[in-house]
């Protein structure tokens, strides 16, 4: 039934006389969560472009088109025809990574509308707070550091971050996707033993999730 409505949607929303057609491009597609593959509704649609107007190429993304993925995620589009050198379609919703796309100009046709069915990620924000409780020494150490990386949708870094010494307050936040466990390391390096502690805390999309070690 989904498909069946997108498709009359499609359909009528895409009707277009021949002369018009032919100076218009058109962009469509489905917008849905990366995470459960539910439809993204009422996500902001906007496409860029860069344009080569009278020899003069204006060296900036300009908006083409915008528009709201509707109840089932999906966004429809029109635009003027122009000799553009680039494109680009940016998806935002608050609480939700943005996503930016490059299209090619040479995928465009002004006879056959561009598909596109593209993945939102949410947002997650993690807290790490490090605190060294009394009594404390000069010599104390600890040694953090998040054991799971991203190639994209993060800030979150792996590398360690050393304490030495007393009165340690330390709180460092960084966002990732929501709906994963972070798993992290710590080692107490205080006294001649090391003791090293291995956990994960469960990212919720859209919440703050704090990671407490004290030592």
């Amino acid at each position: 039934m989904r498909y069946f409505l997108i498709l009359i949607a499609s359909i009528a929303l895409s009707s277009c006389c021949k002369t018009d057609c032919a100076s218009t491009y058109t962009i469509e597609g489905v917008v849905t969560s990366a995470m459960d593959g539910m439809p993204s509704a009422g996500f902001e649609v906007k496409l860029e472009e860069i344009v080569l107007e009278n020899g003069v190429l204006n060296g900036f993304f300009q908006t083409a088109a915008t528009t709201t993925t509707n109840e089932l995620g999906y966004f429809h589009m029109e635009f003027p025809r122009k000799s553009a050198l680039e494109y680009r379609i940016n998806i935002e919703y608050e609480g939700w990574f943005p996503l930016v796309i490059d299209l090619d100009p040479g995928d465009f046709s002004p006879n056959v509308p561009m598909n596109l069915d593209l993945q939102t990620t949410p947002i997650s924000y993690l807290e790490i707070v490090v605190k060294n409780a009394p009594p404390a020494l000069e010599t104390d150490k600890m040694r953090v550091r998040l054991l799971k990386s991203f190639t994209e949708f993060s800030n979150c870094h792996t590398e360690w971050v050393v304490m030495n010494g007393v009165n340690i307050d330390t709180t460092w936040n960084c966002i990732l996707p929501g709906e994963i466990w972070m798993p992290y390391l710590s080692i107490d390096q205080s006294s001649d033993d090391d003791i090293s502690t291995i956990d994960s805390v469960y990212c919720t999309s859209f919440e703050t999730v704090t990671i407490n070690i004290t030592y």
